[in-house]
């Protein structure tokens, strides 16, 4: 919010039409361009707080992801989770697994050793990471 004031504040109107609102600034933006994310995802981000498995690096997405949670949907599989990366409710798609990538950037097109629920491993590679932490629906894994 701070920085879309700023922002705003210095904009030169005559130059430019549109005001760039917080959700410019957002670090969470579903790839469709809806504002909230698909429920089974603040679902299964809800499963892992409660569970103790949410790594406190990936907080800083919660409350955007949660807000659309259904308390009468439980995942079969919460997260893939490695050091710097998570993948929420991970769906077996081809040669690899799609969900909401949610990663650091040290993660970023690096092979990472996930663990799921169950503690079964996965070596899977990170896309590019564009910023310090992303959030993004959607996104497989191979």
């Amino acid at each position: 919010m701070v920085s879309s004031i700023l922002a705003n504040q210095n904009r030169d109107p005559k130059k430019s039409k549109k005001a760039p609102g917080w959700e410019d600034f957002s670090f969470y933006r579903p790839r469709d361009g809806a504002t909230t994310a698909n429920y089974v995802y603040g679902s299964a981000m809800l499963e892992m707080a409660k569970k103790g498995r949410l790594p406190s690096w990936a907080l800083f997405c919660f409350r955007e992801v949660t807000e659309t949670a259904s308390a009468a949907y439980k995942p079969a599989m919460c997260a893939f989770v490695a050091e710097d990366a998570m993948l929420l409710h991970p769906v077996k798609v081809g040669n690899g697994w799609e969900g909401m990538l949610i990663a650091q950037e040290s993660a970023s097109e690096q092979q990472r050793t996930f663990v799921d629920d169950g503690g079964q491993k996965y070596v899977l590679h990170v896309p590019h990471v564009h910023t310090k932490v992303v959030c993004q629906e959607d996104v497989t894994l191979n």
